[in-house]
Parts: C-alpha cells; structure tokens; sequence
C-alpha cells in the first residue's frame, strides 16, 4: 500500500465507521501485507493505521487481525531490532507494533489466544513493560485535511482571522 493510500486511511480511521469499513473491505489484510513487506517508507503509517484501525476496538476489525497473524508478524518485526534501522522512524514503527499487541491482547474474544501467544515470547517480556505515553515521533507528521469547499471570505478578513495572504506582503499564511 502507498505512503499517500496510508495516509488517507489514517484520516478515514479516526472515525469508528472508518474501522467497520477496513473490516468490511478486507483492509486489515492489506495493512498486514504492508508491514510484513516492511518497506523503509511505509512500514511505520500502516503500523499507525492498524493501531488506529484497532483502537477503536471493533470486534470484526480485531477479530481479523488476530485470525491473520498479526500477533505472530508483529513479534517478528520486534524481534529484528537494529535490523530494521534502515525504516524511516523505526522508534515509531515499534511503539505502534507493542500498542497494536496490547490492544489485541484486550481482546474480549480473542485476547486469552494472544495472551497465550505473548507470555512464551522473550521478545514480548523485553517489550510489554515499556511505557510510550511521552513518545513524540521523530518524523514529521502529516495531517490530511479533507473539505468540500473553501470558505469565501474576503481577503482582508481572510487575513486577519490568519489564513489567506497578508496583504501588501506577498507571503501566504495558512493554518492546518
């Protein structure tokens, strides 16, 4: 899956209908090819896309990546270590892996299975009790902004309100 496809589903994924319809439309699969190819610049958006995807903790969505392997490629993926140094923001790319186990892990369906899976794991016991509350991603971050229209202001409030040329200065300004 493309860098810029990832990035459109990250948007659609904030949304809990967003996750329904990966489920729906087999994206978990996709997801899940993306970072078993573990490509340098794609790797870390679609573990950000899964993470969000399961977040919001429908079943079918969790269900799948379960039934797929997810557990088993992601603990792969840990276990590599330096050697996916060569992936744009790996420190990204393995927090989102370890909070995609966790959530997995709470699974009220299959989270025992993915328990079972994780307590004979060294790689887990290395990795469950890291914290990644304070974690800021070393990459820049991209926000998708999807609108139907522009808003017709008028330039000189355009200007004031901060979005739209200053006048008289030739230099844009916008907000994101």
């Amino acid at each position: 899956v493309e860098v810029r496809v990832l990035t459109l589903l990250r948007v659609l994924l904030k949304a809990e209908g967003g996750a329904e319809a990966l489920a729906a439309a087999s994206g978990v699969r996709a997801l899940l090819g993306t970072v078993k190819a573990r490509k340098a610049k794609s790797l870390t958006p679609a573990l950000d896309a899964l993470k969000l995807a399961v977040g919001h903790k429908v079943g079918a969505v969790n269900r799948a990546a379960i039934d797929l392997g997810a557990v088993q490629q992601l603990l792969e993926m840990l276990e590599q270590g330096a050697g996916l140094s060569y992936i744009d923001d790996v420190t990204a790319a393995r927090v989102h892996a370890i909070e995609v186990i966790k959530t997995l892990a709470e699974d009220p369906d299959k989270g025992h299975q993915v328990s079972v899976v994780l307590e004979s794991s060294p790689t887990w016991q290395s990795c469950k009790g890291q914290r990644h509350d304070l974690f800021i991603s070393r990459g820049p971050q991209v926000e998708l902004r999807i609108a139907d229209a522009p808003d017709p202001q008028p330039a000189a409030a355009a200007a004031a309100s901060g979005v739209g040329p200053e006048p008289g200065s030739g230099i844009a300004r916008s907000v994101l």
